[in-house]
């Protein structure tokens, strides 16, 4: 179950950060927990079946990288991090499914060692379909405030995958503007940046109503859009990204 939320990829990404691409989203004044259901009733409104749900809260910190895993990880209930090497930093992990009765949880905490006592930490909760919404809204209230009363400034973006009932039948262009089409009804969108390929189409919008942001020259993007065609039978694998996507699509 482990394999199904917690992406390989994640060390490689904490690194990738590590070396210049930090990037700084801006929120709105509101509760965390309103923030995520609003995302999440926005994605709902894209994706009819969710295989996929990532919440990822990132930061730097000053201190021992251990010490903060460690901090972390037991204030969340999971076993001691362990320590591996990856592109030449330390990095401290440690994850865990929770709440099994309620569709679990998965929880993850990776801390990277940066060098001149520094360090870069992510906590991410992931879930899917199963998941019991309320769960999710209080764990990512209670990392928030866990990573505030540990000195950290952390910000946060969500990933939804999975797929549309009419995902089959069309390209990668055709869903995605299908979906942007749907979408507009309900959320003022304003398309900002296109990517197409021969199986994959992505878009990045502004969308003032959402709760997060993030600069993109001279755009703040809220909201990325991404459809990639899965095997020969048109079947479509859609993700949404607040701000922007943070996983595999």
């Amino acid at each position: 179950m482990l394999n199904r939320w917690m992406t390989a990829g994640i060390l490689a990404i904490a690194i990738i950060i590590l070396i210049g691409v930090t990037q700084v989203y801006a929120e709105k004044n509101e509760s965390k927990a309103a923030q995520l259901e609003q995302l999440i009733d926005t994605a709902d409104s894209v994706i009819d079946n969710v295989d996929r749900m990532v919440i990822k809260w990132q930061g730097e910190g000053k201190g021992d990288a251990q010490a903060q895993a460690v901090l972390l990880a037991g204030h969340l209930g999971l076993e001691q991090p362990v320590r591996v090497r990856q592109a030449g930093h330390d990095v401290y992990r440690s994850e865990v499914v929770v709440d099994m009765a309620n569709g679990g949880v998965g929880l993850l905490v990776n801390v990277v060692d940066t060098g001149d006592n520094g360090y870069y930490a992510i906590v991410q909760i992931s879930g899917d379909a199963h998941t019991d919404r309320n769960t999710l809204m209080t764990l990512h209230e209670q990392v928030d405030q866990l990573l505030v009363d540990s000195g950290m400034k952390a910000s946060w973006n969500m990933s939804v995958q999975g797929m549309a009932a009419n995902a089959t039948g069309f390209d990668a262009s055709q869903q995605l503007a299908l979906i942007e089409k749907d979408l507009s009804k309900n959320v003022d969108l304003a398309s900002v940046e296109l990517y197409i390929d021969v199986a994959s189409a992505s878009v990045s919008y502004e969308a003032s109503d959402l709760p997060l942001s993030i600069k993109s020259g001279s755009h703040m993007l809220n909201m990325q859009l991404a459809v990639h065609q899965v095997g020969e039978q048109g079947n479509n694998r859609i993700t949404v990204g607040f701000p922007v996507i943070t996983i595999e699509y």
